[in-house]
């Protein structure tokens, strides 16, 4: 055999030799010589609707309330109480924001505080009992839960002396300051300073409603 027909019966041997195997490879094609390769679907966090009314819904703002009219209130980067060391944003009190997402305490679940997503110098999570319905100007109306007047304080402090003359339930008064206790960490009340007639003192958030 001359040397070109050589090489092309030995050129068609190897590609009948190729075809086969390609055709052997199809067949397997689903066994494990073969790992597809797919892509992996990122999980998702779906909200879980809280089982309860919350103070505040998403879209609604607030007022944000510190110790002082300075110093800064930290927001937290995740639900739940400020960890020292790890940071997040602030924002100073009397700032009216809006109110991103509401979840409870996420590593603790029997912190029952609800907490709130809103925008500061940056995202962070601010608890409750340090957001208010109210702010310095605002008008509200007093309504207490038994329907009984509401004791006016000296001070932003249940256990300061009350003055001697109550804010009766159902007037309008006008929003003077706002503060939680400086003098208890522990005391969760928001407290107003509001204007009731002649007399100015301060009362429980809880114990106004908004002038409609």
């Amino acid at each position: 055999m001359k040397p070109l027909h050589r090489m092309r019966a030995l050129l068609a041997s190897s590609l009948a030799l190729l075809m086969f195997f390609m055709a052997s490879l199809a067949c397997t094609a689903n066994d494990t010589l073969f790992i597809r390769l797919t892509d992996t679907p990122v999980p998702t966090a779906t909200p879980t609707p809280l089982p309860i009314t919350t103070k505040f819904k998403v879209g609604e703002s607030g007022v944000v309330v510190g110790l002082s009219e300075f110093a800064a209130v930290s927001l937290p980067a995740s639900a739940g109480p400020l960890v020292p060391g790890i940071g997040g944003a602030t924002c100073f009190p009397n700032t009216r924001v809006t109110v991103l997402d509401v979840s409870r305490n996420i590593n603790d679940p029997n912190d029952e505080t609800i907490y709130y997503l809103v925008q500061c110098s940056g995202r962070g999570w601010i608890a409750e009992y340090q957001f208010s319905r109210f702010n310095r100007g605002d008008k509200a109306i007093v309504q207490t839960a038994d329907g009984s007047d509401a004791r006016l304080y000296r001070q932003s402090d249940v256990t300061s002396a009350p003055l001697d003359q109550a804010c009766p339930n159902g007037t309008e008064v006008s929003v003077t300051g706002l503060t939680a206790n400086p003098f208890n960490p522990n005391d969760r009340n928001i407290y107003v300073q509001v204007r009731c007639g002649t007399v100015s003192g301060w009362l429980l958030e809880e114990q106004l409603a908004p002038l409609k």
